[in-house]
């Protein structure tokens, strides 16, 4: 079984709007003064930074958060750009390989929210592998990569997209 990685417990939001400031800043900002200018704590801020750099969007370099290629052109871009490429990012996190192998094994493509909290649950603790499978649900809906039903609490393969 691949290992799955921490996501940190964040919403499209939070990353968008840490990303938009960054923009405003000119791409490049101490990571404190940022926390400082935006009324955070820094313990509020980090999982954010954590989230915004396991998808490419930023990188840390000597304490300084800077915006990479890839979260420019994602601001730059339309809605559809953006989610488009927010999809490409969530496609290489361990978490989302697992869950899109685990979906198109099953001949529905769909699984119970709960049946994969205890895949999660069988490589981290209980309250991780919720907070995880909540934050997962809600990039992946927004990136239109996963889908989720929640009368059925189901979660479901959206399309694929493009490459």
């Amino acid at each position: 079984m691949d290992d799955v990685s921490p996501l940190p417990a964040v919403d499209v939001g939070e990353i968008f709007g840490m990303l938009d400031y960054l923009a405003e800043e000119g791409g490049r900002t101490d990571v404190y003064a940022m926390a400082s200018d935006l009324n955070l704590e820094i313990d509020d801020l980090l999982p954010i930074i954590k989230a915004s750099e396991l998808l490419k969007f930023v990188k840390i370099e000597e304490g300084d958060l800077i915006l990479t290629n890839l979260g420019k052109s994602l601001l730059k871009g339309d809605e559809n750009e953006r989610k488009l490429m927010f999809k490409k990012s969530l496609k290489r996190l361990p978490i989302f390989k697992k869950l899109i192998k685990l979906l198109l094994s099953i001949p529905d493509k769909t699984i119970d929210k709960n049946d994969f909290l205890v895949v999660l649950q069988q490589e981290m603790r209980e309250a991780e592998a919720k907070n995880m499978l909540k934050t997962a649900i809600n990039l992946g809906r927004y990136a239109e990569l996963i889908g989720y039903n929640p009368e059925e609490k189901e979660i479901y393969l959206d399309e694929l997209g493009e490459e």
